[in-house]
Order: C-alpha cells, then structure tokens, then sequence
C-alpha cells in the first residue's frame, strides 16, 4: 500500500470519528477544527470558533499559555488529497499580513467592517496582541489535503501529513504531543536509511531537555514512552553519575531515544523536530531533573524520524527493543500496544483513567483528572482473562498475572478491541470492570474474619457478577449508566447484596476445608491458586439459582438508574 492510500485510509478513519456523537450534532468541517484543536493544544473549551458567514476568512481563535491562535480551515469532506490551492492559501495570508501590518491600520481597518459585528472584539484583540508582540500570534492552516507551495512568513501549514500523524497519537489515546523540540547538536551524524525513514545522530545538552521538561507539566514529551518516572535504585545511580561526573555522563548512560515526524535545519546546529516523542530515555531524564544542582552535561541522543501513521510496525517494534536499562517485563512493553491505547480511549468515555504504565496515575494525571478514577492494566487483565476461564483458569489469572501477556495469552484476552469500537468486546470490558470494582467494595464491607477469604478468592465472586449483569438486557444497561456516574455499591449498599457475597465466602470455606482433609498442604490460598479447584467453585457459585438470585438483588437494590 502506498503513501497516499495510507493518508486516505487515514482521513476516512478520521472522518468516520467525526460522525461519532461527541460531533455529530455540528457541520463535518467545524467538527474537524474543535477535534484538532483537542487533539493538538489539549483546548476543549474558549476556542471561539468563527467559521461561517462574514468570518473574515478566521475559523477559530483561541489562546494556549501565552500563544493566541488564529486558525483557517479546509476539510475534505470525501477525502481526495488535493493540493491546496494557491487562491485559499493566499486569502489567509492576506489576513495574516492585514492583522500584522504595523506600518497601518487602514487595511485591517476597512477588511474588520466586513466581518460580522460579533467578531469584531475577537479580531481587533488579535490585532492588539500582535502590535504588542508578533511571535505572540499564530496564524496556522489546517487541512487534509496536499501542500505543494512554497510557504511565506506568516501562515503555518498543518497539511495531511501532519494531520495524520495527529489522528494516530490521537486515536491511540495519547495527550496532545509536544507541538515541536528545539535541539543543538554537537558531533552529529546524519544516516539516511531509505524505506521513509531516517536517523541522526549526537550530542546535546541536558539543560535544554529540563527545560522542557519544565514547561511540559503533562508529561507531553513521554506521550509514547511505556514508563514514566519510577523513581528506583537504577534512578537513583543515575543521578549520582550525573552530580559527581557530569564530564563523562553520555559514556556511561545509554541516552535518549527520540521519534519525530519531521525534522527542520535551523540555524548552525540547531535543529526542530515536528512533534517529539521520548520514547526511551525517561528515567535518566528524570533522574537528572531530580538532582539538587543542574549543571552542564552532554547526553547522547539517537533520533529517529518517521511517518509513525504509516509504519506503526516499526514503532512498535523500536520501542520494544530499546526499553531495557530498567528492569522490563512483558507488561510495561505491551503498555503502548494498540490494543491498550484502544482500551484507554474508550473508558476515558466514562471517565475512567486506565492507567497502563508504571505510576503515570501518581506521577501525572490525578491532579489532572480530578473528575476521573483510574484503574490499573493488571486489574483489567485479570478481569477479562475471566472472560476465557475455560482456556485460561482462575488460578492462573490469580496466582500469574505476568504470564497473561505472553502471547498465547495476551492475543485471546486482547486481540478484539480495535480502533472503532465495533467489536462487542468493549460492552463486555465495560460491565466486568463495573463488575470488578463493584466486587472489591463488597469484599471490603464483609466481616474482618470473612476479608481474607474473600480477597483471596474475589476472582471468582467477580465472575459470577459478570454472570449475574449479563443475564438480561436491562442489567447490562443500567451498569453502563452507573459505570457512568461512578457508582459501584459501598457502605450504602443494601444488606441483602451484601448477604450474597458473604454466603458465597462462607461456601467456598466449606468447600476448602473438605478439599483440605484430603490434603493437608491445602489451605485457603492455595485452594484457590489451583485451575481445577476454582473452576469447581465456581461452577458452585454460578448456578443458574443462584445468579438469578443475585441478578435480582442487583436489580432490586442498587440497579434503579433513571
């Protein structure tokens, strides 16, 4: 498949995200500038979106941090890559230049009487800004069709290309990234390697990396790194390197591994790399922001730049390879799988943080997301490997949750969550996570004799809610509702309920015991880390009375969601 079919394949993709309900309700070409604007500065809300009638040319206006942007859209409603052409272009470079003339104010002022009266404040709040500071506004052109003209010096061109490897990060759940990186690089080796892609390289400072580090206070620049910052022993070493022989640092660290879209030759050795991303390097980063005194110090920089959208493979494969200075498991690398990222995208739908990388919940985002939950990768992955208890086993998922990314395992439990949401796999990952987080709180109400036992063996108990949701329709949906309100039982929830779940405990005792006269090595913890032993407790459990029994309850006390 060539290049082109890929970027078409990718604004169908687009497109068809833009007819989902967040944007259904508004015209094809403003749900395409509120998603960019989303999915680029992270700006939800205050854009004051102009297109329309008498709009001056200006679609949108908004403000990041000290930054005014001015946008001006062309979206292809059936994606065809057509070049821009030179008449659009040219129209919004007119109105860049009429809002940046300093020498008069006649030109902005006849063209501002012919927009409409609404937009008037917003346009001449543009000017005044400008007037105080040029590189204070930004006038970009966003579109999914083809630059092929020579730029000028006032309007920025976001093209399909770019926009591309927007909607990838974006659709594989990932923060806005880094907009660009400014690097200088000493010793720099340029290598060509063909195949669309291409690598340098050398050295740069550590100061300019804290300082964006700085200035980057959601982490934008680890977006795709499988971890964030751990804090451990190997850390700690880091930085003791860094304080007492910063002269030799880049011979005894293995550096940074950096991915771009694009790269941009400044002036001397400097160098701008279109949307960064560390993808190893995060703990020596870290590490080194974390020492009480910053000083010079060269850190060794490898850059590899790419159409990611269109060679995910290569990706993938790159961070997999690269990520070994930490000690690394199957399930940091696989935090970064498509499958995660699509797992990700589609709780964030209920506000619900899914959190597959080492302490990134802790690190970054609760203070963030405070309207949010967050939910690690191990719980999901030993929920849904539920789902598979005849292949996989409770005893397994209990007592191995590392084996559950080996692939025989981790393609089973994983494979069906694709980019679109169409597979029925995400209604299920929906009701057994409700299922989980709603059986942790009624283990937690049991009495203090009963809690072990029921943590011990909550596996099971949260299978059989799972059973219990999926027994009619009206249940499934009104968890959906809950698990949209947060709502997952806990010291309210009626003594009925409860009663079920500590009858369940107290049977599965009964069962251990007599299983234990058999054997004595056989106590409760190990009961339950036994595939066979497990399975025949849960078939005890999910009989059909006794789901049934607990469907109602659900259904009677905790289930009434108008």
């Amino acid at each position: 498949m060539n290049k082109k079919t890929k970027y078409i394949d990718f604004a169908n993709e687009l497109k068809r995200y833009l007819s989902g309900a967040e944007y259904r309700s508004m015209p094809a070409e403003r749900a395409f500038i509120k998603w960019y604007i989303l999915a680029k500065y992270g700006v939800n809300d205050g854009a004051a979106i102009t297109d329309g009638k008498k709009d001056g040319g200006i679609d949108a206006v908004f403000d990041v941090d000290n930054t005014r942007f001015v946008i001006q859209s062309k979206y292809e409603i059936k994606p065809r890559l057509a070049p821009i052409l030179r008449d659009e272009l040219g129209a919004f470079e007119e109105v860049a230049n009429k809002i940046l003339d300093r020498s008069s104010s006649d030109d902005f002022n006849t063209w501002i009487k012919t927009v409409r009266p609404e937009l008037r404040p917003v346009y001449s709040s543009v000017r005044q800004k400008a007037m105080r500071d040029p590189s204070s506004v930004r006038f970009i052109f966003i579109t999914t069709k083809r630059l092929t003209l020579e730029l000028g010096d006032t309007v920025e061109v976001d093209d399909i290309q770019h926009i591309t490897a927007l909607w990838d990060l974006h659709s594989r759940g990932f923060t806005p990234p880094v907009e660009n990186m400014i690097l200088t690089f000493e010793h720099e080796w340029e290598i060509p390697i063909g195949d669309g892609f291409k690598t340098h390289v050398g050295l740069a400072d550590a100061s300019e990396f804290i300082k964006l580090m700085e200035d980057d206070k959601n982490e934008r620049l680890f977006a795709q790194n499988v971890r964030t910052d751990l804090g451990s022993q190997i850390n700690k070493g880091i930085k003791k390197t860094y304080e007492t022989d910063p002269d030799r640092f880049w011979l005894y660290n293995n550096g940074l591994y950096i991915i771009c879209s694009q790269i941009d030759y400044l002036e001397g050795r400097k160098r701008k790399l279109k949307y960064p991303s560390i993808i190893n390097g995060s703990q020596t980063l870290h590490s080194i922001k974390h020492a009480s005194k910053h000083q010079p110090c060269k850190i060794l920089v490898r850059l590899l730049v790419m159409d990611t959208a269109t060679n995910p493979e290569l990706l993938s494969a790159v961070i997999r390879r690269t990520n070994t200075q930490n000690p690394m498991k199957l399930i940091n690398l696989s935090s970064q799988d498509p499958f995660q990222l699509n797992i990700a995208r589609y709780l964030d739908r209920f506000h619900i943080f899914y959190e597959r990388r080492e302490k990134e919940w802790a690190n970054e985002k609760k203070s963030l997301l405070s309207d949010y939950i967050s939910i690690g990768v191990k719980d999901v992955t030993q929920w849904l490997s539920l789902l598979y208890y005849s292949d996989i086993g409770f005893g397994l998922a209990r007592t191995k949750v590392s084996d559950l990314f080996q692939p025989i395992y981790y393609n089973r439990i994983f494979s069906s969550f694709d980019t679109h949401f169409s597979s029925s796999a995400y209604k299920d990952l929906a009701l057994i996570v409700w299922a989980g987080i709603f059986t942790k709180n009624m283990i937690k109400s049991l009495p203090k004799s009963l809690r072990a036992f029921g943590q011990m063996s909550q596996l099971v108990l949260i299978r059989a809610t799972y059973d219990a949701i999926k027994a009619n329709r009206e249940t499934q949906e009104n968890v959906l509702r809950l698990l949209n309100r947060h709502m997952f039982g806990g010291g309210s929830t009626h003594s009925s309920l409860k009663s079920w779940y500590r009858s369940a405990v107290k049977d599965f005792v009964v069962l251990q015991k007599k299983a234990q006269r058999k054997d004595a090595q056989l106590d409760f913890s190990n009961y339950f880390k036994r595939n066979a032993l497990t399975l025949a407790a849960y078939r005890g459990l999910s009989s059909k009375k006794s789901i049934q029994k607990l469907n109602n309850l659900l259904s009677k006390h905790l289930l009434v969601v108008e």
